[in-house]
């Protein structure tokens, strides 16, 4: 398991220097991190339980990210943006599913107490990065060349974007927060007695149908063979072309 954290934290710092060099060479300096997601990473990092930093870590901002990355991949017009975010995303497939095994050979294990919480914390996060979700305070340099508070600006968001919406939203299945919400679903974190949080936002039968496979597993996997055939001499520029 230190071994496993330990190779992880490499690839996570591996990620962090090509974004960052990605942000610099096509924009400039990136913007600090949002105020709400540096909290909640700094609580998953100083926290003495366990199972917060595994369920914090491997299985929502996995999730998220996950999503995240599937979406820019899907949208992206930028072949350097997609392939940084295909390389990524092969590493993240694995933290995630780390996430998963820990949660399958785990939880059902827990006393009813420590299960409740862990129930309640995912739900409580969930809630919060659905409203914290566009970054508002992060951009509060941009909405001010515009003359606008970002308090006003997220104001005026939430107001419009009403539960429909955010169902509608939901129902794609490149969402963001509906990889998050299968993640918990499939890990036995979303339970009977929280489902009909979450039924507000997600078809929770849907997600129970689908079966195991998140989004961007394909990408990844695709990845995976694409670095395969790197190591085994194949010429990039070829394979790439062939895709």
């Amino acid at each position: 398991a230190q071994e496993y954290a330990a190779n992880q934290a490499r690839e996570e710092a591996r990620h962090v220097a090509g974004f960052t060099r990605y942000i610099q060479t096509r924009f400039g300096k990136p913007t600090p991190m949002d105020p709400f997601l540096q909290g909640l990473i700094t609580d998953m990092v100083l926290t003495p339980l366990v199972w917060k930093k595994i369920v914090g870590l491997q299985m929502v901002l996995e999730g998220l990210a996950m999503g995240l990355f599937a979406n820019f991949y899907q949208f992206s017009n930028d072949p350097l943006l997609t392939r940084l975010l295909q390389f990524t995303m092969t590493d993240e497939a694995f933290h995630h599913k780390f996430g998963k095994i820990w949660a399958d050979k785990t939880v059902p294990h827990l006393p009813e107490e420590e299960r409740v919480a862990i129930e309640d914390w995912a739900w409580e996060i969930f809630s919060a990065l659905l409203k914290n979700n566009m970054g508002f305070e992060q951009k509060k340099d941009l909405y001010a060349e515009l003359g606008l508070e970002w308090q006003w600006v997220q104001g005026a968001v939430m107001e419009a974007m009403t539960d429909k919406r955010r169902r509608d939203s939901m129902a794609k299945t490149t969402s963001v927060f509906r990889a998050l919400v299968k993640t918990l679903l499939k890990a036995g974190i979303i339970t009977d007695r929280t489902a009909s949080n979450y039924a507000a936002f997600v078809d929770l039968k849907e997600l129970h149908a689908e079966g195991d496979k998140m989004v961007g597993d394909d990408i990844a996997e695709e990845g995976i063979k694409f670095l395969k055939a790197i190591n085994e001499g194949k010429d990039p520029a070829t394979l790439a072309a062939a895709e």
